[in-house]
């Protein structure tokens, strides 16, 4: 009775964390699905965050009167999941301060691409929440001018103002002709007018980002105790950052050798630049760029199939398109739906197309991103076996608390493994520009990982950064300065490489302990049987004896 009462006890707390989330984080409850909180957008001011504060205090010290039961690893596996969660919840919020320090904070508050992205409801429902929404945005930015410190890390800001630029022509322009299908007179006046309100509002925080601007800095480190508590509460990582470092330090050069081998034995003699430039040259047409991918995504399905690699769980494919105008930020991604989502449940894998009015050079430079060998370790990472399997082995979890986590190192650590796995269990075994590409992308990850480290902890410069990336990823200049911005304000990127890192070890030992036994499509059935938790956790669930040794 005692053990059924702990257990209750426990689902009790963890149901009464997942409301208090949902209330104070609407925004995110919608993405998960549940659109009773559509429209709706979180109160920002200090006394806000402070009640959440202590709500999730509160949590965690009743959290700790609950024993741990080692013998009962589900229940375990819950108990540390909330801990983690609370733990990295409250360091984000008393420590790393996003809202007070990063002007992108907000962007994410007032974000209305659900409404027009996902047919979850009729447009003309859905445009009710869009306006309810839109007309929250002022207050919403009123209260972050307020929040952010008077000076501010210098690339942050000049990000979050291009960011908030575009957020303008969004609403302008993609949103606004949505809107205009519902073909209502009445609703497109009520909108309109909330847009508008919207975009003064917008544009006015945007004038005051840039007033700060002679004041921005470049003191963006978190430190390294901030770095080392970063991914002690939100991958279960706790190392000294000289030991994380190193770990990085040791992936790079490993990849970097491999690289340089692999160049050598095709092309003897020629630079590794020269190498990865004539396999560039190889890239579907504008025309050709969707289906050629779709093309190649079902011999990748198949694969996974015919060598039980992992389990495929559903004949749903995701679907492959050029990415909508007011989404092309990026040159490819998987969009799915929240775990939740009952209706809209379709996943969308977005290739970034070429312009109509681009020069025939600029298509030319733009498709050589899309040569054929790393457009397929860029599906392999965002659809099979990578983000979009993954996506569909979450919605069969039975638990919403495990469902609606996600843990970076776990998401797109497991995407990032599954590119060098493939490869591993003999897909295109024959060519070996499909291993230059994923070299190439896996060095793109560990100069990430090792700038961070250095940026946050060792006083590395945004310039320094860009060199390093440069040199290491084989990276012109302008992308390279982009991905070294990218880390000022988000350190985490470190954990594709982490991650990958840490499943590698997790099936190394699972594989030891199996011995003759072992099989790898039960083992990442398995793997992602829990969602996306931070793996160190998965480690006592498919281990029988865990000697804590994570790496």
């Amino acid at each position: 009775m005692t053990q059924i009462t702990a257990e209750n006890a426990l689902q009790d707390l963890i149901q009464a964390y997942m409301q208090t989330n949902f209330e104070t984080n609407p925004q995110v409850a919608s993405y998960l699905g549940l659109h009773e909180y559509d429209g709706r957008v979180p109160e920002v001011s200090p006394a806000a965050i402070t009640t959440y504060v202590a709500r999730l205090k509160d949590f965690a010290a009743r959290l700790a009167q609950l024993e741990a039961n080692p013998a009962d690893k589900e229940a375990e596996f819950d108990r540390r999941l909330l801990d983690q969660t609370l733990q990295q919840d409250l360091f984000r919020l008393e420590e790393l301060r996003s809202w007070a320090i990063n002007p992108m904070y907000y962007a994410e508050l007032i974000t209305v691409s659900p409404y027009i992205n996902r047919n979850y409801a009729p447009l003309a429902e859905r445009i009710e929440s869009l306006i309810t929404h839109l007309s929250k945005v002022p207050a919403v930015l009123a209260q972050g001018q307020q929040n952010l410190e008077a000076a501010l890390a210098r690339p942050a800001l000049e990000t979050a103002i291009t960011m908030y630029e575009g957020m303008i022509t969004y609403y302008q322009s993609d949103v606004t002709a949505e809107v205009a299908r519902a073909n209502d007179p009445v609703l497109s006046g009520r909108f309109e007018k909330s847009r508008d309100e919207a975009i003064g509002a917008i544009s006015r925080f945007v004038e005051q980002l840039k007033a700060r601007l002679p004041q921005a800095h470049f003191n963006f480190a978190i430190g390294a105790g901030n770095y080392r508590k970063m991914l002690a509460t939100g991958e279960m990582v706790d190392w000294p950052v000289e030991q994380v470092l190193e770990v990085g330090q040791l992936d790079l050069a490993k990849n970097q050798q491999d690289l340089k081998t692999l160049c050598e034995q095709l092309k003897p003699g020629v630079p590794v630049t020269e190498v990865m430039r004539e396999i560039t040259g190889h890239h579907p047409t504008p025309e050709t760029l969707v289906p050629d991918t779709i093309a190649k995504l079902e011999e990748v399905r198949q694969f996974l199939i015919d060598r039980q690699i992992v389990t495929v769980p559903s004949e749903v494919r995701c679907i492959v398109a050029e990415t909508p105008p007011f989404m092309r930020f990026a040159f490819a991604f998987m969009d799915a739906p929240g775990p939740f989502e009952p209706v809209a449940t379709e996943a969308y894998y977005y290739l970034t197309p070429v312009e109509p009015e681009w020069t025939d050079q600029q298509k030319e430079e733009w498709l050589t991103k899309f040569d054929y060998y790393t457009l397929q370790d860029v599906s392999i990472h965002e659809a099979y076996p990578g983000h979009y399997l993954q996506f569909l082995h979450t919605k069969l979890v039975t638990s919403r608390f495990r469902q609606m986590i996600w843990s970076y190192s776990f998401g797109e650590g497991w995407a990032h493994y599954t590119e060098q796995m493939m490869l591993e269990e003999g897909f295109e075994a024959a060519e070996p520009r499909y291993k230059i590409a994923q070299l190439a992308e896996a060095l793109l990850r560990d100069s990430r990982y090792v700038a961070s480290v250095m940026m946050h902890t060792q006083g590395m410069s945004v310039e320094e950064a860009t060199r390093f990336i440069m040199e290491n990823a084989y990276m012109e200049e302008t992308p390279a300065a982009s991905e070294a911005r990218r880390g000022t304000f988000d350190p985490g990127y470190l954990n594709y490489t982490l991650g990958k890192l840490l499943l590698l070890k997790l099936r190394e030992d699972y594989k030891a302990e199996q011995g003759p036994n072992f099989n790898l499509r039960e083992f990442h059935d398995r793997v992602l049987a829990y969602g996306a938790p931070p793996v160190p956790l998965l480690r006592p669930l498919l281990l029988k004896n865990d000697n804590g040794q994570i790496l």
